[in-house]
């Protein structure tokens, strides 16, 4: 019957009862040795020996004598605790296989204090080995078992993550994949309090908790996402931020993906169970599986909001190409090119050319600091203005004061435009110009053969308010005159070298190539552009040139 038993309570409980019933021992003990913690405990007892279960002391297999079948009390009292001794327990008989020790068999004397024959000795000894290979094989069916179980509890684990992985990948709602995350610690962990601590937009920030109290503070937070350990139990900290102590958090669970990472907190579980190293490595995979699956979602935000804004600058781009004449006026005896390169889909460098009416002819260019949309809706507002102003006839340095007073009143105090507009009367081919700190524009001069910069007027649109007057300059044109305005994207172009293409440039071309078409003045002087920066243009780029025929 012990042979055949693979229960341990079995063996033990029947082989006291045997010894007991069988030889009148009136009271008897069973110590066993833990797997586990290799300490020894009490197995079983029965009479009145004054051991309870809970009995445990340490005792190293090499410090446990063997060698004989049976031991007196006094030969191994050393190695006993206090209650064994007191017990009444005398003669010690080892229980141990071939391989390995498993404990003692303790008896106490005969009734009426009688000593045991030899025989009787020599029952008890048989008696023991038996049993020895009944609780091996017991032990050895029990360890299947718990290693089945734990095979069992990994198979659900991995069923678990399986499909808490594929839920993940169907949704893309954040609060569905937190309400899920949370009933799997709940349902599967017995978890009930927890909170779930991740870096959003650089900041510390718990994005699901369950059952805690009180607030935590930023130093905490990143007092915790900055453990080193997998996991860490709460207790082993040196100084434990009081938010995880309050609401009695008892290990902490680090996840991490590349240079990012998250950490899990959890308290005791509803079932009293300790975690153990399956439980921990359970949690790290659910909460590496949480944490890509979070920063997926604010990725597909980010893409979402990304591909809105690509939209609505691809509209705005749209609506500021509408703002440039299309197509340019060109009356006699003009010949009018003109082009806008903007760095990004939207920029701040704007060009105009106005027919007031079939004797005025008006061009404007301008370059807005800064680039994208505040530039371009600030280049809206300014062409807005002179489309409204133009066609009035006004004084074009009184004019531009003016513009410059509701520019700086109505725009922040870092931007700026740098402005240049001209109105030429085409009776008279008398140019007039008005340079609100703009780059110079460049002017060949068919009759004098020599080039000259138009430069007359003040200070950038919007940086103060106008107390010294705008000035104006005039040019007589005649034909074969030609006048290039561009912005500072064409002459502050780099090279590699960090050299500026310069207005120089500029000059020295339009003077080689004066003789050409405004288009193919144009174009000679954008690829010389394109070549010396090649192509790595830092800003927005304009051009807008006329030319006596």
């Amino acid at each position: 019957m012990l042979i055949e038993s693979h229960d341990p309570d079995f063996v033990t409980n029947n082989l006291l009862l045997i010894v007991m019933g069988k030889l009148l021992t009136p009271k008897a003990a069973i110590l066993l040795r833990d797997e586990k913690s290799g300490e020894m405990y009490v197995a079983s007892s029965k009479g009145r020996t004054g051991l309870a279960p809970d009995v445990r002391f340490h005792c190293p297999p090499e410090n446990c004598p063997v060698d004989k079948p049976v031991y007196e009390i006094d030969e191994i009292c050393d190695i006993m605790p206090e209650a064994v001794r007191e017990s009444g327990l005398k003669l010690f008989f080892t229980i141990r296989t071939s391989t390995e020790h498993l404990g003692y068999l303790c008896i106490a004397p005969k009734i009426g204090k009688g000593h045991y024959p030899a025989e009787e000795l020599n029952f008890i000894e048989n008696l023991v080995i038996i049993s020895a290979v009944a609780l091996s094989n017991s032990m050895l069916v029990s360890r299947l078992k718990s290693a089945n179980r734990e095979l069992d509890q990994k198979v659900q684990e991995l069923n678990t993550l399986f499909d808490i992985s594929r839920e993940f990948n169907a949704m893309v709602d954040r609060s569905q994949m937190l309400n899920v995350f949370r009933f799997t610690l709940m349902g599967q962990m017995f978890v009930r309090r927890f909170f779930f601590l991740m870096r959003m937009e650089g900041k510390p920030q718990i994005v699901i908790q369950h059952g805690l109290k009180g607030q935590v503070s930023n130093e905490a937070k990143e007092q915790i996402l900055n453990m080193d350990a997998e996991y860490l139990e709460v207790s082993a900290m040196d100084n434990p931020p009081e938010f995880l102590v309050q609401n009695e958090i008892i290990a902490l669970v680090r996840v991490s993906f590349q240079d990012e990472r998250a950490v899990l907190g959890i308290s005791k579980r509803a079932n009293n169970e300790s975690y153990t190293r399956s439980d921990y490595n359970f949690l790290i995979s659910l909460g590496n599986l949480a944490f890509l699956s979070i920063q997926k979602t604010f990725l597909l935000e980010s893409r979402i909001e990304k591909e809105r804004m690509e939209e609505e600058l691809t509209i705005a781009r749209t609506i500021q190409n509408m703002l440039f004449p299309s197509p340019i006026p060109k009356p006699k005896p003009f010949d009018i090119a003109a082009i806008n390169v903007p760095s990004r889909q939207v920029g701040g460098d704007y060009y105009d050319v106005l027919c007031a009416d079939e004797k005025q002819l008006y061009l404007a260019i301008a370059d807005v600091t800064g680039k994208g949309i505040p530039a371009s809706l600030l280049m809206a507002n300014l062409q807005a203005m002179l489309h409204v102003l133009s066609p009035l006839d006004l004084d074009l340095a009184a004019t531009t004061g003016k513009i410059n007073n509701i520019i700086y009143k109505n725009t922040p105090i870092d931007k700026f435009i740098s402005f240049f507009w001209g109105r030429i009367d085409l009776e008279s081919m008398v140019f007039e110009y008005c340079n609100a700190g703009h780059n110079p524009p460049v002017l060949w001069n068919a009759e004098k053969s020599s080039i000259e910069h138009l430069s007359t007027g003040g200070m950038l649109l919007g940086a103060l308010e106008t107390m010294m007057p705008y000035e104006s300059g005039t040019v007589h044109l005649n034909r074969g005159d030609v006048v290039i305005m561009f912005t500072d994207g064409i002459s502050e172009a780099m090279n590699e070298q960090d050299e500026e293409f310069g207005e120089e440039r500029i000059a020295e071309l339009l003077e080689e190539h004066h003789q050409k078409t405004a288009g193919e003045i144009q174009r000679i002087i954008l690829d010389e552009v394109k070549a010396f920066c090649k192509g790595n243009y830092g800003d927005d780029i304009t051009m807008l040139l006329f030319k006596v025929d």
